[in-house]
């Protein structure tokens, strides 16, 4: 969930108990196998003696950090840290998030700062010739890695990247801390809670000094976007087809239903038609208590679960939104119809409605679609793979690549996140256990069977391509092309179904994942079609759908009078008679807001090794894969790229004939979890 090391840690007991490591992965780690069931392994006690030394180093525990319940790793191994170009890539884009923060508050925000970032300032101005000099020296290592290991002067290059490195991060740490300790000690300033009031959004336009302002920003009221996020956002997993009648806890009738699609139109045609759609954010818990959450640092904080009807016209088109209601409870909360466009007088209370919508998928999507449901999912197919496959077993061998930088973010994510005051306490509503709990919720009721994307979209019932469905179109096909590719790969190895059942480290690995690990519904595999299943799963989730709901945080998210992870103010309580005003004070204060955007941009910000590129982590970042039935020319990878480039096309194409949905496209798919 983060993307480098330095999210704000904002107190002493977030700090992460570990040194900055070495980036640059494991000069002693293993270099290219030749990949053997271990059936058919020739050296069965080498290879255990293996596992066992891997056993020893990889071990379960359900106490990681801050995360409880949860089976993560209890501790990382030096074949987990990040590559020398992750490394190069996260300092370079501190320095640009940091440096931003920094301008915007001296710049437009000197009434509230007055010199007491002056001195960061000028730390800052500093650090920009070391970084340009660590970028120097790395630029051509990274360009002939191959060259590197032989070539002594480079090898000088890479230890001063190093120290040089470390000296940078360390800095740009003492930096972010110096900017959160100072406001913090401005807390009770004038203008820093509902700091937005006074001038509208453009006070949140000022946080953008040096950052190019997200294009949302002016369609922040438009509702045709406010629908499009359930089909092609940041949290695209929520919206489900009503089937036969609507909720009793949602009591959207005919009259209200066609005061908004038309009286053309009618409820019941529309349900019996398939195109009525529903948002329902009760999964949320004690995260959406609806009760202010006071917290010392941002003040009162607010969070429903509230529910929302959308439909598509009887003639066909976008998805519309038609109705809000701003919690689980019709007696405590009205029902928010979308209003015409002459409608003055419901106009502001319906934005206050979608705000709160807003900020529940906000919270669903941090704590649900994204840690719960990618990072933690991924870490337990890392730890069990590491325990349970040999290095030379073909399945570690291709997934190995897709673990790449997991363990460590993950790692990291649960000090300077999830730590008392820090990010998480300060962009979150809710107390910060709730929110957790949450996470760890949505991770252990995670199906791994019903969760695979042909089978998800069905049991939604969204599967009927007459809604357009940006997300769900390209998340299909890539689901495809990955299938295709993996069905290549296991049957080079396993011949047979009886291959599969011989695997003793596989069956060993999936009672691991099923047992320690707690993936619900894993189970062991029985042939070579569903291992090509579970496999598959376990690449599109590490790749695909990591990316589907991490960048799209930079473009939509991290802009907080579009989506916030808390409201200022309660959601509101009547349907007309609001002012602009009333939907600014449910916007949030200025500590939340810069923490929002240092964190989400930084997240949306590093494309780190596209799908497709199967390296090692350790220079000079050799081939993974080097069996020549895998890699020869017209082979299982070249015909993956292929289809890769295909895929890319096709949704180039579509982009020409819809709003571009650019999240999936292969080129910018990491292969792994790695930011």
């Amino acid at each position: 969930m983060v993307g480098t090391l330095g999210i704000p840690a904002l107190s002493a007991n977030s700090a992460p108990p570990f040194d900055l490591p070495m980036p640059f992965g494991d000069p002693a780690g293993p270099g290219t196998v030749n990949p053997l069931l271990p059936q058919y392994d020739p050296n069965p006690a080498g290879r255990a003696a293996e596992l066992g030394r891997r056993q020893s180093k990889y071990v379960w525990t359900e106490t990681a950090n801050y995360v409880q319940g949860v089976p993560m790793a209890a501790a990382l191994s030096i074949e987990d840290n990040p590559t020398l170009e992750w490394f190069t890539m996260a300092i370079d884009q501190q320095y640009q998030v940091v440096s931003n923060i920094l301008v915007a508050l001296t710049k437009h925000f000197s009434h509230l700062v007055g010199d007491l970032l002056q001195p960061l300032v000028d730390q800052l101005s500093g650090l920009k010739g070391t970084i340009d000099s660590v970028v120097r020296t790395v630029a051509p290592i990274l360009e002939n890695p191959v060259a590197y290991p032989l070539d002594p002067v480079a090898r000088a290059g890479e230890y001063l990247a190093l120290q040089t490195g470390e000296t940078v991060l360390r800095t740009l740490d003492q930096i972010r801390d110096g900017l959160f300790a100072a406001l913090r000690q401005m807390f009770n300033s004038p203008g820093l809670g509902n700091f937005g009031t006074a001038d509208g959004v453009e006070r949140y336009l000022q946080l953008y000094a040096t950052l190019p302002v997200p294009a949302i920003a002016d369609r922040i009221h438009e509702d045709m976007d406010f629908a499009r996020m359930r089909v092609a956002g940041p949290n695209p997993m929520v919206l489900r087809h009503v089937h036969g009648t609507m909720p009793a806890n949602f009591p959207l009738d005919n009259e209200g239903y066609q005061s908004v699609m038309g009286s053309g139109d009618s409820l019941g045609a529309a349900i019996s038609q398939g195109r009525l759609y529903l948002i329902d954010y009760a999964e949320l818990g004690s995260a959406a208590s609806e009760s202010a959450t006071y917290k010392l640092l941002t003040g009162p904080g607010y969070n429903t679960a509230p529910m929302a009807a959308f439909a598509v016209p009887a003639d066909g088109g976008e998805l519309q939104p038609v109705a809000i209601q701003c919690g689980q409870d019709p007696e405590k909360h009205v029902m928010f119809l979308r209003p015409g466009s002459g409608d003055a007088d419901r106009y502001w209370g319906w934005q206050m409605a979608k705000t709160v919508v807003h900020t529940a998928d906000f919270n669903h999507h941090e704590w649900f679609s994204h840690l719960g449901r990618t990072h933690l999912v991924s870490e337990a197919f890392c730890v069990a793979t590491r325990r349970h496959l040999a290095a030379n077993h073909p399945l570690s061998v291709l997934l190995t690549p897709h673990y790449e930088g997991s363990l460590f973010i993950n790692n990291v994510a649960t000090y300077l996140i999830l730590a008392p005051e820090a990010t998480g306490d300060l962009i979150f509503a809710s107390e910060l256990q709730y929110s957790i709990d949450a996470a760890g919720r949505a991770r252990l009721d995670w199906d791994f069977y019903e969760m695979m994307p042909p089978n998800e979209f069905a049991e939604r019932g969204v599967d009927d391509r007459h809604l357009r469905y940006p997300y769900r179109d390209d998340a299909l096909l890539i689901w495809d092309v990955i299938h295709d590719w993996v069905v290549d790969y296991v049957h080079t190895y396993y011949l047979s179904d009886d291959d599969v059942r011989d695997d003793f480290e596989l069956a060993a690995w999936a009672d691991e994942i099923a047992q320690v690990g707690k993936v619900k519904g894993f189970k062991r595999i029985d042939s070579v079609d569903q291992l090509a299943d579970v496999v598959a799963m376990i690449i599109f989730t590490a790749s695909a759908q990591h990316s589907a709901v991490n960048f799209p945080q930079r473009d939509f998210m991290e802009f907080m009078p579009y989506y916030s992870g808390m409201m200022a103010a309660p959601a509101p309580t009547d349907i007309a008679g609001h002012a602009e005003s009333d939907w600014m004070r449910m916007l949030p204060c200025l500590l939340t807001s810069i923490a929002q955007m240092y964190v989400l941009d930084t997240l949306g910000s590093i494309h780190y090794r596209p799908l497709g590129d199967y390296r090692t982590n350790t220079f000079p970042f050799a081939n993974a894969i080097d069996d020549p039935r895998i890699v020869g020319a017209g082979g299982p990878l070249d015909r993956f790229r292929a289809a890769l480039r295909n895929a890319e096309d096709t949704i180039n194409d579509r982009n020409s004939r819809r709003e571009p949905y650019t999240y999936l496209l292969p080129s910018g798919i990491p292969t792994s979890t790695n930011i």
